[in-house]
């Protein structure tokens, strides 16, 4: 895998440490970001993954094919002659069948998210120091989203990005919206230029941004009328004011196939949160709902059985093939497949090639990450073993998961953790064996456990 603008690895690193097979390079032009992403693979002892600091217009591309390239929050945010080198590399590096991610602003609704930038600008003309543009910028975006009287047509709008804006971390607010750079583009502009570098669009990332289900039923079946995905995709923004794309990419010479099989799913693994929102109704229907409202209905007592097991066992993943009974039939076989895959594209569960290492129980010896064990060290974000962030905002519970390391049992755990409240001049509880035991359940739940 090849990062163009990797940062300080933040991305790369942890799927460096949970795949230990594969390779990782990124590049990026901050030499600061790029020392300390080295001290921190040096830190942790991988040798599958190395960085580089270099210009994307300067980068001489390594000989070797990459099968992924990615390149987050790059293109929308760089001048033309960058934006098209990029893609220049995306098509210089791609092995056979590889894919390229690319993620950038877009139009039309990239309309909408401008004008807020331009009043950010605006504000924040003047100021150097990135700390103070930032703070500048949420004092202007906390007055526009109380400004405005209810009913007001251009206010609703704008308080909706401003309150969306304030959920950001400073980091991204500073990267995205007070960037020198930083323009949407056309999803069949983007499309046009990446065919330009031998590259022609293969899907989303985000499988259900692709669906038209959401939309009202005459307007789904007008899109689904359009026969060019690249024209169906582009009327799909138009419908949803889309802002942002994450776009996938193959060399333009591969023959791809769009039509989705379910079987292929019997060969992944599937993961979500999802449970039933109630028993089965009159007809034996029973709904499985998600954390973000998307939602099946099925009487099918197999597929039903697939999706209690799948959420039971959140945050870790099952393999489909263990969902299917040794005496299903085809029927039943394409039945769980054929449900899984409308999860998906309706974003209930997530499927997966490699599922992560985590468990749900800790065992005599539990062992977290090394990376979330050296991140703990140091604040309260750690990346847990699904490659997302979780704040751990306890003391002690970050002592905890550095002393995880896979050597000690629950004697010498509670030995240490005592240790550590003694120096720190703190009592050890009464009941520490007990709330040993919670916060171990608690980080399991957390992903944060190695299996």
């Amino acid at each position: 895998m090849l990062e163009l603008g990797c940062g300080d690895g933040g991305n790369l690193v942890p799927m460096a440490v949970a795949l230990p097979g594969a390779r990782f390079h990124g590049v990026d032009s901050s030499e600061r970001a790029v020392a300390r992403g080295r001290d921190l693979v040096e830190a942790l002892g991988l040798t599958n993954v190395t960085l580089e600091a270099a210009a994307i217009e300067e980068l001489v591309p390594p000989p070797e094919r990459f099968d992924y390239v990615i390149a987050h929050g790059v293109y929308s945010w760089v001048e033309h002659a960058v934006r098209d080198r990029l893609l220049e590399l995306c098509g210089a590096v791609l092995s056979e069948c590889g894919i390229a991610y690319v993620s950038y602003n877009a139009l039309p609704g990239g309309r909408l998210s401008g004008a807020l930038r331009d009043m950010l600008v605006f504000h924040t003309a003047g100021l150097d120091d990135p700390v103070e543009r930032i703070e500048a910028a949420r004092e202007l975006l906390r007055l526009l989203a109380g400004s405005w009287p209810e009913g007001h047509e251009f206010g609703s709008l704008m308080r909706r990005q401003a309150e969306r804006l304030l959920e950001r971390s400073g980091e991204t607010l500073f990267h995205d919206e007070l960037a020198a750079v930083n323009e949407p583009v056309y999803f069949h502009q983007f499309v046009d230029h990446a065919a330009r570098h031998g590259l022609q669009y293969l899907a989303e990332a985000d499988f259900f941004e692709m669906q038209t289900g959401v939309l009202p039923d005459a307007v789904s079946e007008e899109l689904l009328r359009v026969e060019d995905p690249v024209r169906r995709e582009q009327y799909l923004d138009f419908v949803k004011g889309r802002m942002f794309r994450q776009t996938l990419l193959c060399r333009a010479e591969l023959q791809v196939d769009r039509r989705p099989d379910p079987l292929v799913v019997e060969g992944l693994a599937v993961s979500s949160p999802a449970r039933a929102a109630g028993a089965p109704d009159g007809a034996g229907r029973v709904t499985f709902e998600g954390p973000g409202g998307s939602k099946l209905t099925t009487d099918h007592p197999l597929v039903v059985r697939a999706l209690e097991r799948i959420g039971e066992s959140w945050p870790g993943a099952v393999p489909v093939r263990e969902l299917i009974p040794p005496e299903a039939g085809e029927d039943d076989r394409g039945a769980i497949c054929g449900a899984l895959l409308r999860s998906y594209a309706g974003n209930l569960v997530q499927l997966h090639a490699s599922p992560p290492a985590l468990t749900l129980e800790a065992g005599e010896r539990p062992e977290a990450s090394p990376l979330a064990r050296h991140q703990a060290r140091a604040g309260a974000l750690v990346t847990n073993l699904r490659h997302t962030s979780v704040r751990i905002d306890d003391e002690l519970g970050r002592r905890l998961v550095v002393l995880l390391d896979g050597t000690r049992d629950r004697a010498g755990l509670m030995d240490a953790l005592g240790a550590f409240l003694r120096e720190s001049g703190r009592q050890v509880p009464a009941d520490l064996e007990a709330g040993l035991e919670r916060s171990l359940q608690g980080l399991a739940r957390l992903a944060l456990l190695r299996s």
